[in-house]
Parts: structure tokens; C-alpha cells; sequence
């Protein structure tokens, strides 16, 4: 296959990174594995390119690895080099309100452990082999301002360390909080960490999380529109102040949001796949497999 016809937005990624990966659409069919797990492909809105989203984990060893892509009996694979993020590291937060309220840093832990994340994880295993949507995700906030823990930052106390994986976004109480794109409401919910909780699934093991919120306004099982108000941000769970966590989870890893909503926007580039060395940056040789 010729180098123009596919594209891989970096060849070293972080921890934490997502890696678009768009094939020409002259393929009627396009798939791939990444670490000996599929990579589901999907066309590309009204430019029918083939597109997928690789997210690549926090937690991920870094090194090198081979990314495979089958276009239509056309096997290919190129070695991406994952380099180290350095997180941040923080102290737990217990503000005297969160320690009236019964919160400690061992009892925040457990009930993660033993209450949130199982309620979570049972959503998040669960795989629609169709994507909901047909367009670059956006911003669940009018507004994109940091306040509070960054994405991967390392909680840790006397004998314990979280790690955050998500984003805290400023929004005071009663904002609007918007869906990031269309897809089905697979979670609503009041957890006791993390506080009035919405999961939506957006297909092809894609799902967004909204924290803390202060209302729902949306159902469980119910259908969404990008942009929709799903909820108003709040501050309940264990939350030291209004505020809008925000996650992604993308095929079971764990990745910056903010990066991977950028990194969905170059999806759609209007761009010719032959001159895309000139648009949009560097195309990457793949290696044709012999077989």
C-alpha cells in the first residue's frame, strides 16, 4: 500500500494519548490489532475515510509496539515508540466540610474500591459494535478551564496512591453539562465517591463520564444528541467544590479527554490523503507484511 494511503497521527504517543489513525476509503474494508486487541474501524462521516480512535492507557508500559492494519487483504504494520508521562503528585484532599461529611483518605479509597468502580467497570466491559455517531466529539462545557486534578495525577497517602483518570473542569453550580457526542445513557446514577455519575456509551467501546453532578437530565437507557444538557455540575460525592469531572474510557483504556476530543477533530480535516505531508503534519511509513 502506498504511504499516502494511510495516516497515524504520532509515532510517539504518551501514556495517556489517543492516536488517529485514517485509512483511504478506496478500501471497502479496514481492520487492525493493537497489544492483541482489535482496532475497530469506522467511516468517516460525509469524507468516508476510514477512521479509529487508539486510545493508549496511562498505566501502559512504555516501549515500543507494533500497530497492525489489514485494509482489505493488504496487511501492514508500523512500531510505535510509547514514551513515559510524568503525572503529577498530589496529596488526598480532605477539606474540614469533606471530613464533616465522614470522609477520610482510607475510607475515600475503600469505597472506590468496593462500591464505585465495580458499578462502573460493570458498564464499562460491555461493547456496542456500532458507533452512535457520525462526528468529532466536543467539549461537555461552553468553557475548557482546569480546576482541581489534571489528568494521570497521583493521589497518595500514608499507605495508598489513586490515580486520577480523568480531567476536573471549572463549573460552578448549575452549569449546563453537555453530551460529547450522540449515544445511548448507560449509567445515571448517585455513587458515593464520585457522586450523581453519567455514563454515556458512544459505540465501538467509547464512553464518556460526567462526576458529581448536581442534577440529572437524562434517564438511564435513554437516547442523545451531541451537545444535548444531560445534567447541570455540582458538587456531590467527594468533592471538595463545583466542578465537572470528566472521563473517557476508549476500549477499556484510560486516556486524557481533552486529547482525545482534539485529537477526534482532526477526524474530519478536509484534506486530500495524497497531500496530507502538506496539510496536516507527517505521514508514517508502514511496513508491508510478507506473509
Amino acid at each position: 500500500m502506498p504511504q499516502h494511503e494511510i495516516y497515524i497521527s504520532s509515532e510517539n504517543p504518551k501514556q495517556g494519548d489517543t492516536v488517529l489513525i485514517r485509512v483511504n476509503s478506496k478500501y471497502p474494508a479496514v481492520s487492525g490489532s493493537f497489544e492483541n486487541k482489535d482496532i475497530i474501524f469506522y467511516k468517516n462521516g460525509k469524507y468516508s475515510d476510514w477512521v479509529t480512535l487508539l486510545g493508549i492507557d496511562a498505566d501502559i508500559k512504555p516501549g515500543k509496539y507494533k500497530v497492525l492494519v489489514n485494509a482489505f487483504g493488504e496487511k501492514m504494520e508500523k512500531e510505535i515508540n510509547i514514551e513515559t508521562k510524568d503525572f503529577p503528585i498530589i496529596k488526598m484532599p480532605v477539606t474540614k466540610e469533606m471530613r464533616d461529611k465522614g470522609y477520610t483518605g482510607e475510607k475515600i479509597v475503600q469505597n472506590i474500591k468496593d462500591n464505585d468502580n465495580p458499578a462502573l467497570n460493570e458498564i464499562l466491559e460491555k461493547f456496542t459494535p456500532q458507533a452512535y455517531f457520525n462526528s468529532p466529539f466536543s467539549f461537555p462545557l461552553r468553557k475548557i478551564q482546569n480546576s482541581g486534578l489534571v489528568f494521570g495525577q497521583l493521589i497518595k497517602g500514608a499507605d495508598y496512591q489513586i490515580q486520577h483518570f480523568g480531567t476536573d473542569l471549572r463549573a460552578g453550580s448549575g452549569t449546563e453539562v453537555y453530551a460529547i457526542n450522540d449515544g445511548k445513557v448507560v449509567l445515571e446514577k448517585e455513587l458515593s465517591n464520585y457522586g450523581k455519575t453519567v455514563i454515556i456509551d458512544h459505540g465501538l467501546g467509547i464512553f464518556s463520564l460526567y462526576l458529581h453532578l448536581d442534577e440529572f437530565l437524562v434517564l438511564a437507557n435513554q437516547s442523545v444528541k451531541k451537545n444535548q444538557v444531560i445534567g447541570l455540575s455540582g458538587s456531590t460525592g467527594y468533592s471538595t467544590a463545583p466542578h465537572l469531572h470528566f472521563s473517557i474510557r476508549d476500549n477499556g483504556t484510560r486516556v486524557d479527554p481533552i486529547l482525545f476530543i482534539k485529537t477526534s477533530e482532526k477526524s474530519t480535516e478536509n484534506f486530500n490523503l495524497a497531500s496530507i505531508k502538506n496539510a496536516f503534519g507527517k505521514i508514517l511509513n508502514f511496513g508491508i507484511i510478507e506473509e
